[in-house]
């Protein structure tokens, strides 16, 4: 069977995406054939890279709504303008202040540029695991210890939490240096009110967004938007010529188009009637008696963190019974709870499909399992874990550029604590490391390789599939 085919049954399935790309597969807005604007840079169609005409007025457009000094489509995705963005504020070598709960894009900028990451470590929530907001008196006690050449922050986070940027960005700029903000999950916020500010708003220099992930666009479409006059916007253009492809699909770009011109029409109606959805939804789950539906002043709306008893029910079990049984298809599963992305593009029947099947899976977890691990076992193993790695951190031994290009061998897991990993580990999704090469692996990082390898969740990063053994820097052989 081929990829197209595999694609056109799974559609035909109707399984409900409470995940991302915004546009929740519903046909938002008509398209022709895509074959018949699928071209190149010819006469009349611009040049991404030099844009003059077409893309020039689509850029000036977005430019207008979202107050900008400038704002650049991105088709490589957010991975592009975070690539474009650090290389744009940092000479090889720098100092870079970084959220340790950051995108690994962010890391392979720091690998790619040498940089010297200085981590700012957040709190997390006790019952979840889940990451919380970064204060700003972190980013000042960095600040005053480390000559950095920018400070970079993700606001807000895959699940929905959203750090106080205004204040961040006013310590940023006491020290005269810019403030990147990974808003990739957020580009919704500056289309509705009774969302959280958007942060090119509240003072940062440069922001990415995913338009993909939260509003009805093609994946791999976004935007990076400057915002003030501590970056210059030539270095912006030339990293974005590098890091971005020089054949960019015109299918995506026309696709952002119809996206900007789909919330100008219907933006204000649509979030209407997103919001009386999320409320039914939430009043729903007043009701429920095992399952919760996790809150927090900080988290945001659009992002449904549900919370299992791991006793009866654990996340894994949880997001397949719904995929089976149900014909949904969530986010991201965990031993302690599921993520379900929703949009203003989510339809009525899709909200009610998702908490029609938790009512029902509520009322029925009243038999107790003994022999499953209690919430604070898999909290111990760190697997409910996503946060990086976590508030504590791993002891620094090595940067990244140089422990990913060191004399390495490989060992068991069980054997490397105390060793310096040289590679990443990671969950996909979310894609945030909580083992960075150049870190020492610890007893606790070997422990959550090691529980993640006998569940359910996948890792990413390690060169052994199996999760097995993991590369480690060969300290002999490198002297």
């Amino acid at each position: 069977m081929s990829i197209y085919e595999a694609l056109v049954r799974y559609g035909e399935k109707e399984i409900y995406p409470m995940h991302m790309p915004g546009h929740k597969r519903r046909d938002t807005f008509s398209m022709c054939n895509p074959y018949a604007i699928d071209v190149t840079e010819v006469e009349g169609t611009d040049n991404l890279h030099r844009p003059e005409g077409i893309i020039r007025e689509l850029m000036n457009q977005m430019r207008e709504i979202y107050h900008t000094r400038e704002s650049y489509v991105l088709v490589n995705g957010s991975t592009c303008g975070i690539l474009a963005a650090i290389s744009a504020c940092c000479h090889r070598g720098d100092v870079i202040i970084m959220d340790r709960n950051c995108h690994r894009s962010v890391y392979h900028a720091v690998y790619l540029l040498d940089l010297k990451p200085v981590y700012l470590y957040r709190k997390q929530d006790r019952e979840t695991g889940i990451a919380l907001e970064l204060e700003a008196g972190q980013t000042r006690e960095a600040l005053e210890r480390n000559s950095a050449s920018c400070v970079v922050v993700t606001s807000p986070t895959y699940e929905g939490i959203v750090s106080d940027i205004g204040a961040i960005a006013g310590e940023v700029h006491r020290k005269e240096i810019p403030l990147i903000v990974d808003e990739a999950h957020g580009a919704h916020f500056a289309w509705e009110e009774r969302m959280p500010e958007a942060a090119m708003e509240l003072g940062a220099d440069i922001v990415v967004e995913s338009l993909h992930k939260t509003l009805p666009a093609f994946t791999q479409t976004g935007v990076l938007h400057v915002c003030s006059e501590r970056v210059e916007k030539e270095l912006v253009e030339r990293y974005l010529d590098i890091y971005e492809t020089s054949s960019p699909s015109y299918i995506l770009l026309a696709g952002v188009g119809q996206c900007i011109d789909w919330m100008l029409r219907n933006g204000r109606e649509a979030f209407t009637k997103y919001w009386e959805h999320l409320e039914e939804f939430e009043e729903r789950a007043k009701g429920w008696k095992t399952l919760k539906l996790w809150k927090n002043p900080a988290k945001e709306p659009s992002k449904l963190v549900i919370q299992t008893e791991e006793e009866t029910l654990d996340g894994y079990e949880l997001a397949e019974i719904l995929r089976n049984q149900y014909a949904v298809e969530i986010e991201m599963e965990t031993p302690g709870y599921i993520l379900a992305m929703t949009s203003v593009c989510d339809s009525q029947e899709g909200f009610r499909r998702l908490a029609d099947a938790l009512e029902k899976l509520d009322k029925e977890q009243g038999k107790c399992n003994p022999m499953k691990k209690s919430s604070s076992e898999k909290m111990f193993s760190g697997e409910n874990d996503n946060s990086g790695c976590g508030s504590a951190g791993l002891p620094v031994r090595m940067g990244i550029y140089d422990a990913m290009n060191f004399p390495y061998r490989e060992i068991p897991v069980q054997e490397s604590v105390g060793e310096i990993s040289a590679e990443y580990v990671f969950f996909y999704p979310p894609g945030i490391p909580f083992l960075v090469p150049g870190e020492e692996i610890t007893e606790s990082a070997a422990l959550r390789i090691v529980a993640a390898g006998e569940g359910k969740r996948r890792l990413f990063g390690l060169a052994d599939k199996e999760g097995k053994k993991i590369r480690v820097a060969d300290i002999r052989k490198g002297e």
